[in-house]
């Protein structure tokens, strides 16, 4: 953590609609900089605390912070967001030139250059970041984040990110929901052979003891985060559809019924 007075005391804004913001907001708060969080409906409540001041809305965030760090997975919310509608202005119309909104969705390189072109017309820079490790371990600060975008405003979001963990550049925009969406992928693909692994151990008498010990050197007995893989899953396969490419890939959310049913027999 830099120790850096006149960077502390630069607001960061955090905006989200499920437990990675709340975590977020937290963990910079904790780390000694102002925050500021906004929740959208049905988000979780976040308290006020030393350091953390929940927003009533985002375009208050926009008024103060040059910093802001969304946690959005679906594109139309987050473009309404940043543009805003008939009765409000949006977070991106609000935001001082140079500021940076981080994008911590789930989004193809295609939708966060849609997005750029709009808020690029004032000035406002867009990067996008996935956080590895889940909530939990971006809020105890020893998440992997993966950072994409212009290296001017990659730069001024990797001071806010690495509050949160190690960061790695990955690229141009897009190419941190990139990556993001294919170690999905393959990590899919991991579940299917645990679930058909399993299945044929026990077709043939295997105790459940005896699989554990034998495969306990692979990552087969891993129990996935079905959420998590379906999310990156149904990004890489929207990112294929858009180069023209195929991604036939597992439904997770069959594999989560058939495993369920599985468990209950």
């Amino acid at each position: 953590m830099s120790n850096d007075n006149a960077q502390h005391d630069m607001p960061v804004g955090v905006i989200g609609n499920d437990d990675y913001g709340p975590a977020i907001a937290r963990r910079i708060a904790a780390c000694g900089y102002r925050t500021l969080y906004a929740g959208l409906a049905g988000s979780p409540v976040v308290a006020r605390g030393q350091r953390l001041e929940p927003a009533p809305t985002p375009t208050d965030i926009a008024a103060e912070c040059p910093v802001a760090l969304v946690a959005i997975d679906d594109t139309e919310t987050l473009r309404t967001l940043l543009v805003g509608n008939n009765d409000r202005m949006g977070l991106g119309m609000e935001m001082d030139p140079g500021s940076v909104v981080v994008d911590l969705g789930a989004r193809t390189p295609r939708e966060l250059q849609a997005l750029l072109g709009l808020l690029g017309t004032r000035g406002i820079a867009l990067v996008d970041a996935a956080l590895i490790g889940g909530a939990e371990a971006a809020g105890e600060g020893r998440a992997k984040i993966l950072l994409g975008g212009y290296p001017d405003a990659v730069e001024i979001a990797r001071k806010t990110l690495s509050l949160l963990g190690d960061v790695e550049c990955t690229g141009p925009l897009g190419s941190a929901h990139t990556v993001a969406a294919l170690m999905g992928y393959v990590e899919a693909a991991h579940a299917v052979a645990r679930e058909e692994a399993l299945a044929l151990g026990n077709a043939c008498g295997l105790t459940p003891e005896i699989l554990k010990r034998v495969l306990a050197e692979t990552s087969l007995l891993r129990e996935p985060n079905v959420t998590r893989l379906s999310r990156h899953a149904d990004l890489a396969r929207r990112i294929a559809h858009d180069r023209g490419l195929s991604a036939d890939i597992i439904d997770l959310a069959t594999e989560k019924r058939a495993r369920q049913r599985q468990e209950n027999s």
